[in-house]
């Protein structure tokens, strides 16, 4: 009972941002140092969570602590960036969703404790692996709120004061392009160190089981948009619907293994 108390500490913090903005301009400078300082307070509340579900030693990386680890770090990389880039039309595009996360955690959480001895290298990998997924899940919030911004600006209704607070178009999607393009260096890294040091990190020979095929597929298809934009400047709906589906393998790769051996399997 007691992980309950900062569960709806964080919920109460992730959601009056976004329903103030909603009542708001979100030029009002007031309003978004306040909406900072209660994310701040979120993000504590978020990681008092972790502490308590994920435990660190052993590490218990269950498919719910998989998702509340992955929302805390993709609040923190949108925290840590509003305060150099206007990212305030972002939040109700991933502060409820992980709401919705946070409260469900408790049905959801089960024990799957790592067995792997905590070396440097392994932590390293961990890290690096929940970066990457953070950034491409952070992008993914991006990449549905261009979709939707597009669509708007195409009706050609007036744009309602949270989309009007919002970056120019072409400058969010080369942002975009910018994180997936970081998010798909540390992505390659997991990969190596993965095949390269499977029996070190994991104690086991590397398997091209279906997660390590979705990993490298999402890999793949990342680099084709990237390389897309590079050479021949992809960029709208197309570019996006590539990089969701990439991110899409990247969720079967792992949530999505994890979701049926734990929630449905119960192993």
């Amino acid at each position: 009972m007691r992980i309950w108390l900062p569960i709806l500490i964080a919920c109460l913090c992730y959601l009056t941002p976004s329903f103030l903005l909603f009542k708001k301009s979100t030029s009002d400078k007031k309003l978004i140092n306040f909406n900072t300082l209660l994310i701040a307070f979120g993000l504590v509340a978020h990681f008092i969570i972790l502490k308590a579900s994920v435990s660190f030693n052993p590490i218990n990386l269950s498919f719910s602590n998989a998702l509340i680890t992955t929302s805390f770090f993709s609040i923190l990389i949108f925290w840590a960036l509003n305060f150099n880039k206007n990212f305030n039309y972002l939040q109700p595009f991933l502060l409820i969703p992980s709401v919705l996360l946070l409260l469900i955690h408790p049905l959801f959480l089960t024990t799957h404790f790592l067995t792997t001895n905590l070396s440097p290298l392994f932590i390293t990998h961990i890290i690096i692996a929940l970066l990457a997924y953070s950034l491409f899940t952070f992008a993914a919030y991006l990449s549905i709120f261009i979709l939707f911004f597009e669509k708007k600006l195409h009706q050609k209704k007036k744009i309602d004061a949270l989309l009007s607070g919002s970056q120019p178009l072409i400058e969010m999607e080369n942002f975009l392009f910018n994180i997936n393009k970081i998010g798909f260096i540390l992505l390659a890294i997991t990969l190596v160190s993965g095949i390269l040091f499977s029996e070190q990190v994991f104690g086991t020979p590397l398997q091209f089981n279906h997660k390590t095929v979705f990993s490298i597929l999402a890999w793949f298809i990342y680099g084709l948009v990237l390389l897309g934009k590079r050479l021949y400047g992809w960029r709208g709906r197309k570019s996006i619907y590539i990089s969701l589906t990439a991110f899409l393998f990247l969720l079967l790769s792992y949530l999505g293994s994890k979701f049926v051996l734990e929630i449905i399997l119960h192993r």
